[in-house]
């Protein structure tokens, strides 16, 4: 069973490798109820409220993957017995791991490079702190991803007053460059890096509705940091002791990669590092918690996903068949608020430039299907 804010790339990997899927989720797609034996809907304004509802279907299964979204829930109604089902890491590890400003001190203490970071409350307690960032500032929630609370702060003045009204936010140094990721598989011995991807965040021709919102990936990324990324992401995962699939978010400045956020989860990046590599990554993670891990694996091709946004509000008027390059599809008929996501172009290629433009494609075809309401 996965439980998730959404879980489609999961459902369907585990479906593609031979397991009898449950999925329960906030979005419900198409293709998600398609390969799920049973589904279950989520509350996406009251995400965590519905747990305690699954603890006898916990029960039954073989084994729970948490997916995003759940980094924080409250996972206390599970027995000993429960939590050795969880595939991956324990909820207690995934909620203290999910903190940034945890992770912050963390990453200190590894004397690994990333951005300058203080919690709303540092700075609140002494505003002094403020003056020791190089501005713009980015302010982001102490736990969740996505990037959809993100916002920049352009003084001390702007960082001092949210501090004040958002204090469980973290504060961080805005490091400028390209955005990249480690997908990684780890048993409780051995760690190794499947993949450096590069991110898709905040881009205007996918309408994404903020400069921060994560809007897909491309595999591989081909980068002369790759090596350091990989020896970081490595370093970082074996310290903390995580289990199965985990990622590690970067920033490449000028100087090189700086680790930004973790994610002791399944990531997004899952479509096109497994187009890319023909790995399968919910077998490799189930392996993964008995002891195993796959020999290390090389790209093959290019694999790029490109998550496309509503423009404004709108109503979804078009039926998409299944595998058609299209995914995360939804139903007919279903009401679009402005900057909800609709669903995912996929496109594979034997250069970025093609797996990109083979996405893209998807994308035009998703806004097609789409009547958005007049603005006049």
């Amino acid at each position: 069973m996965v439980i998730g804010y959404s879980v489609r790339h999961i459902v369907w990997s585990g479906w593609r490798a031979g397991y009898e899927m449950y999925a329960a989720d906030a979005f419900g797609d198409v293709d998600t109820r398609s390969c799920a034996k049973r589904y279950f809907p989520l509350n996406p304004l009251q995400l965590h409220a519905q747990l305690d509802d699954f603890e006898e279907i916990i029960r039954e299964m073989d084994g729970v993957i948490i997916g995003s979204g759940f980094e924080s829930a409250d996972f206390g109604f599970l027995t000993e017995e429960d939590t050795k089902k969880i595939l991956g890491n324990a909820p207690s590890e995934m909620k203290r791991i999910s903190n940034k400003a945890w992770l912050s001190a963390r990453l200190d203490e590894l004397d690994i490079p990333k951005p300058l970071t203080y919690t709303g409350r540092e700075i609140a307690a002494d505003e002094a702190k403020a003056k020791q960032f190089e501005y713009p500032v980015v302010a982001k929630p102490s736990l969740g991803g996505g990037g959809t609370a993100n916002f920049l702060c352009h003084h001390e003045k702007e960082v001092i007053r949210w501090a004040h009204q958002r204090p469980d936010f973290v504060y961080q140094d805005y490091i400028r460059g390209e955005h990249a990721s480690v997908s990684l598989l780890s048993t409780t011995r051995k760690t190794i890096s499947v993949s450096v991807n590069e991110q898709l965040i905040g881009l205007d021709s996918l309408y994404a509705s903020g400069p921060f919102v994560y809007c897909g990936n491309i595999s591989p990324f081909i980068t002369t940091h790759s090596a350091r990324m990989c020896e970081i992401a490595e370093l970082l995962v074996k310290e903390l002791g995580l289990l199965g699939s985990n990622g590690v978010d970067f920033v490449i400045a000028d100087d090189g990669p700086y680790v930004i956020e973790l994610n002791p989860r399944f990531q997004g990046s899952l479509d096109t590092v497994e187009l890319s590599t023909d790995l399968n990554l919910v077998d490799a993670q189930v392996n993964a918690v008995k002891g195993d891990l796959p020999e290390r694996v090389e790209p093959k091709r290019y694999a790029a996903k490109a998550i496309t946004f509503a423009k404004r509000e709108g109503i979804v008027i078009e039926e998409v068949e299944i595998r058609s390059g299209i995914v995360d599809i939804p139903n007919k008929g279903r009401i679009l608020k402005s900057g909800e996501p609709i669903a995912t172009g996929i496109g594979i290629g034997n250069t970025r430039e093609r797996a990109l433009a083979e996405a893209m494609q998807r994308v035009a075809e998703i806004q097609a299907g789409v009547r958005y309401l007049s603005t006049t």
